[in-house]
């Protein structure tokens, strides 16, 4: 069973290699959690075929003990919840990280296309932001619109504070 050991090894090996200098940080760390368990579900095939072969094979009289198995599955099973607890991870904070930057435009003027392209675009004082469904929402007067639809920031000329926030 020592492709068990193996098999978790290069799952740990691959969640912490470094990033390539050509991606982002982020790409290259989807990359490798990718890549993680891609080897993860390969070696896990690999050692359930290596436990049949070896349960098909053992002598009836003198049985292999069992703790050995039970002890490499668990290892495998942690490994593989380590790999999705950080793509959660991951999830999160790019979705934090998207509501942190829209953040800075309450207080601005901004203009974003209309809902339909028919639709005239929306233009005024960003007073709110929220995440709904994976998506960055601006709240501009009465209306609402996705973060990526902004086509221009302005700072606000009747906000007193805005000279001194730097906006």
């Amino acid at each position: 069973m020592t492709s068990t050991a193996v098999a978790t090894t290069s799952a740990a090996a691959a969640i912490q290699a470094p990033p390539p200098a050509s991606t982002s940080n982020a790409a290259a760390s989807q990359l490798s959690l990718n890549n993680g368990l891609t080897s993860l579900a390969s070696n896990f095939q690999s050692f359930i075929g290596l436990l049949t072969t070896q349960l098909n094979h053992q002598d009836p009289l003198n049985p292999t003990d069992t703790t050995q198995f039970t002890q490499q599955i668990t290892q495998m099973t942690g490994v593989e919840q380590q790999l999705l607890s950080n793509q959660l991870l991951q999830q999160l904070v790019a979705q934090q990280t998207g509501v942190i930057g829209a953040a800075s435009l309450i207080g601005k003027v901004v203009t974003a296309n209309g809902a339909k392209s028919s639709d005239p675009p929306i233009s005024g004082v960003v007073t709110a932001v929220q995440e709904r469904g994976g998506q960055v929402l601006l709240t501009i007067g009465a209306n609402q619109a996705p973060l990526s639809s902004v086509t221009g920031v302005a700072a606000n000329g009747a906000n007193p504070l805005a000279a001194l926030l730097g906006g």
